[in-house]
């Protein structure tokens, strides 16, 4: 069948679906495809029409350099001045650039439409998305010096338009050239996400091993410290004895609950008066 007959029979089909279901939608295209994607039917159907069709728009093969897939990268080149046009204007398109990657967001309309609550993303704002800092001097692509949570956050917030909305392609910038390949710009922020990332994972574990006490204070007792199979809001088959943790530098300090083959622990302090074996402690007044 010749691809002339099957798009007359995918329009004849959609649009007789939609004059009986919802008339109001044969007027826009954005909703007829939302409206078509709710049936599997219609679906595999507009699959069929397409098959072996190729796209318009060029993409890499990429891979990670440890040989493991990547999603294919687009090969769209943005400038800062092209990127500020796509807007949402009197119903246009609306893109987003994160570290340098620009997203189609024109779905989320209310959001990042003119009026909208984040329009101000319109830019690469990557700075602002962790700060809050939304002026201008904060609506920027630098993310040098930030802490490790931002930084865990920045990572967060790309997963999240990755898997959420289509990635069209770069933004010519700090993370990509004018070719669209990546900078050294690029691999020092990937670097600097990697090991927020891993200190992130070691903290995690740190705090597994070692989950915070109970506390209360009450003005004619003092304060007390308690442990419990859920303290810390570590779940565990075990309840552990109350202890003082130092860090490595002896800066901070915090109660935490041990278990008997770490009490040995050097970063461990017992508390003054209470039992080795308690699992309760008074605090000295």
């Amino acid at each position: 069948m010749n691809k002339l007959v099957k798009l007359s029979l995918a329009v004849l089909l959609l649009a007789s679906v939609i004059a009986w279901y919802q008339p109001n939608l044969i007027y826009n295209t954005k909703d007829i495809h939302d409206f078509a994607a709710k049936f599997p039917a219609l679906v595999s159907f507009f699959k069929w029409f397409h098959a072996g069709k190729a796209t318009n728009s060029k993409v890499e093969d990429a891979s990670s350099k440890d040989g493991s897939p990547e999603l294919a990268e687009p090969t769209r080149i943005f400038t800062k001045e092209e990127l500020a046009k796509y807007k949402g204007e009197n119903g246009g398109d609306i893109y987003l650039a994160l570290m340098g990657r620009v997203f189609d967001v024109t779905r989320g309309r209310d959001y990042y439409g003119p009026g909208g609550g984040y329009s101000f993303f319109r830019v690469d704002g990557s700075r602002a998305f962790v700060t809050g800092d939304f002026k201008p001097e904060g609506l920027i692509d630098d993310i040098t010096g930030l802490g490790s949570q931002d930084y865990i956050g920045l990572r967060d917030w790309l997963d999240f338009y990755m898997k959420d909305y289509q990635y069209i392609g770069k933004l010519q910038g700090l993370f990509y050239d004018a070719d669209g390949k990546t900078t050294e710009y690029y691999h020092d922020a990937k670097q600097w996400i990697k090991e927020a990332s891993n200190y992130k994972e070691d903290e995690d574990l740190f705090k597994e091993k070692f989950p915070m006490c109970n506390i209360e204070y009450k003005p004619e007792e003092g304060s007390r410290v308690w442990c419990s199979t859920k303290s810390g809001g570590i779940q565990r088959d075990w309840v552990g004895f109350p202890r003082s943790l130092y860090s490595a530098d002896s800066k901070n300090i915090r109660c935490a609950c041990a278990q008997e083959t770490d009490l040995n622990d050097s970063l461990l302090k017992e508390y003054p008066n209470c039992p080795k074996d308690a699992t309760s402690c008074m605090l000295p007044k």
